[in-house]
């Protein structure tokens, strides 16, 4: 459920006194009532959430990257959590986006990068790809 990481989120932003006005949330498996009973009731009103799965290629939406493209602006300061727990579908998105014209769109970006990791094993369990390193998710965080 994305719930429980929105509200972890909210917390840290109103620690730091960030007030964002528009939260969009994508996710296949969990039920719209699932997800906003998770959202701290301040942010309700804020959060849109869609229950389908995001694609990996613009050709298909919802794409992320399109939906940021055409949603936002360069004065907006935009925050995408990719946390889908699909190696496929997360690296293809991070590889479109590396040579996406439209990137400086984007001011943070946040991804577990699941790889080959015995500290994130317990955790990630069946999303490891045991084919990539820490040293691969050097390479896509410093491109």
């Amino acid at each position: 459920s994305g719930g429980p990481s929105l509200t972890y989120f909210a917390r840290v932003w109103q620690l730091y006194g960030f007030d964002w006005h528009h939260i969009e949330a994508w996710e296949g498996k969990t039920p719209s009532t699932e997800f906003y009973s998770t959202v701290p009731s301040e942010w309700k009103s804020r959060v849109k959430y869609h229950h389908e799965w995001i694609s990996t290629t613009p050709l298909q939406q919802p794409f992320v990257p399109s939906v940021i493209h055409h949603t936002t602006s360069s004065e907006d300061y935009v925050v995408f959590k990719l946390d889908i727990d699909s190696n496929s579908v997360e690296t293809a998105i991070v590889e479109y986006m590396l040579k996406w014209e439209h990137l400086d769109l984007i001011d943070e970006f946040l991804w577990e990068h699941h790889v080959n990791n015995y500290l994130m094993a317990p955790n990630w369990r069946e999303s490891q790809d045991m084919s990539k390193t820490i040293a691969d998710s050097y390479e896509y965080f410093l491109a």
